[in-house]
């Protein structure tokens, strides 16, 4: 029996036991009211047990609630990540043009693009530069109290988009730059520093210290937030143009001819960290918090931070005495090893770890060492299928997992998942009698840890037949 129904049982019985009420038991008037108050109790109830499943992460359904999560255990989500290409310039002056590093240009769809190096462009000469999908604004505040963890929140609008933040405080004698330090770490009270968190209402916001771990700003104090921002997952094709915000000259300061094309895609953003993703690193991220420890610490925090790291590995003085025997340089140093498909991640992952707050700040990069295998592959198919589409299917497979710049790619190379990749391409089905062979060749086990293993398939045999 439903509750509706226990409810409106219950309370015909308690009616019948009271004078006034006994002949009016059987009436249409408390049967109504048994049901109203029946459907009032069902209605209470569910709201009750609906607030409940809101207060766990593994049965909340809003947003809101798994945010109030995330701020509860100090967790910061994944910003995003900006969308990377080539552009062209053509200078189609008589004199060179300089431009300088982080110029702003911006698409038709009205998207900011910056440029990632300093550039000098002779004349009657093209150039091609990497630009990154990504624009620059400043918030101002002004503190209205000096109070300890004071706090500043960025608009609900802005915050998806926000990939870096950088803060400057000017307290009467000028802006002067204050530190990130998560969760305050290793801070004193005269230290110049900030927190970032992110608020129940869906906003990043930036705390101050208390006066025991970090200054407090003083009332009046002014506050610059520069931010970087950037759409995310954004697609920008080759040949369409982009317009530089600001009018471009020559270096005799003479306004110049400057024509600006797409050379390469600008692709591979990244949104914000979704719900379902918060949801589940909401489960692990008592055992990080960005706390660098362990060797498994440092891979899960650089590829949170750079999600187009395919390889990355980090070792202390132990291991480094097994690589190339002990060593007084050895002592209290980290080197962190790791690889992406694109240029500029070796300065991008020292800086991210110099700056967490640590008492260890001995880094050393070690570029990875790229070892490969080949494979020797022989196959038979059923006679309708297509060998080109079969051996294009197969080679995207082995590509996926175990390609040098796959995201995917599987750190180990093992026997059964090579068969196991072959497999999911649906060619090769048992009933069908059709089958296939593989054999690895060549350095497919890492004998170092920063060696990186990838398939190298070029140089490997696929043989693809149709059953005779």
């Amino acid at each position: 029996m439903i509750l509706s129904e226990q409810v409106a049982n219950k309370l015909k019985v308690l009616l019948s036991s009271l004078p006034s009420w006994k002949n009016l038991t059987n009436s249409q008037f408390v049967q109504h009211l048994a049901i109203f108050m029946g459907w009032t109790v069902e209605d209470a109830n569910f709201k009750i047990e609906r607030a409940r499943q809101e207060a766990f992460i593994g049965t909340a359904l809003n947003r809101s609630s798994l945010v109030a999560h995330a701020e509860d255990r100090e967790y910061l989500p994944r910003k995003p990540k900006p969308s990377e290409g080539t552009i062209l310039f053509t200078n189609a002056g008589p004199r060179p043009i300089l431009l300088k590093r982080g110029r702003e240009f911006v698409s038709d769809a009205q998207l900011p693009y910056t440029l990632g190096l300093k550039l000098l462009i002779p004349a009657q000469s093209k150039v091609t530069a990497p630009v990154t999908q990504y624009g620059k604004t400043s918030i101002l505040h002004t503190v209205s109290e000096e109070k300890p963890f004071y706090e500043i929140l960025i608009n609900k609008e802005l915050t998806p988009k926000v990939m870096a933040l950088e803060v400057w405080v000017d307290s009467g004698d000028g802006f002067r730059k204050w530190e990130y330090s998560r969760l305050l770490t290793n801070a004193y009270r005269d230290s110049l520093v900030w927190d970032e968190f992110y608020h129940v209402s869906d906003q990043i916001g930036i705390r101050f210290g208390n006066g025991t771990f970090g200054k407090i700003p003083s009332q009046g104090a002014q506050v610059r937030i520069d931010i970087q921002y950037t759409d995310g997952d954004t697609l920008l094709l080759e040949r369409q143009y982009l317009y530089p915000l600001e009018e471009v000259v020559d270096i005799a300061g003479v306004p110049a001819s400057l024509n600006i094309e797409v050379a390469t895609t600008i692709q591979n953003g990244q949104a914000q960290e979704s719900t379902e993703e918060m949801r589940r690193n909401l489960h692990y991220w008592s055992v990080y918090n960005e706390r660098l420890v362990w060797d498994n610490d440092y891979a899960y925090f650089i590829r949170r931070r750079f999600p187009e790291v395919v390889f990355v590995r980090a070792w202390g003085e132990e291991e480094a005495e097994r690589l190339w025997g002990p060593k007084l340089e050895h002592i209290n140093k980290i080197w962190i090893c790791a690889y992406a498909p694109r240029e500029g991640i070796v300065q991008d992952v020292m800086n991210a770890i110099e700056e967490v707050p640590m008492l260890c700040r001995n880094f050393q990069w070690y570029n990875p060492e790229h070892v490969s295998f080949t494979l020797k592959l022989t196959a038979r198919v059923l006679s309708d299928k297509v060998l080109s589409e079969v051996d294009e299917d197969v080679r995207a497979a082995l590509m996926r997992a175990y390609g040098r710049d796959s995201l995917y790619r599987r750190d180990k190379v093992l026997i059964s998942e090579i068969y196991e990749c072959i497999q999911s391409t649906g060619h090769f089905e048992k009933e069908t009698g059709a089958w296939f062979e593989a054999v690895p060749e060549g350095n497919f086990e890492a004998n170092l840890i920063y060696q990186m293993v990838s398939l190298d398939l070029e140089n490997s045999q696929i043989q693809i037949a149709h059953l005779t």
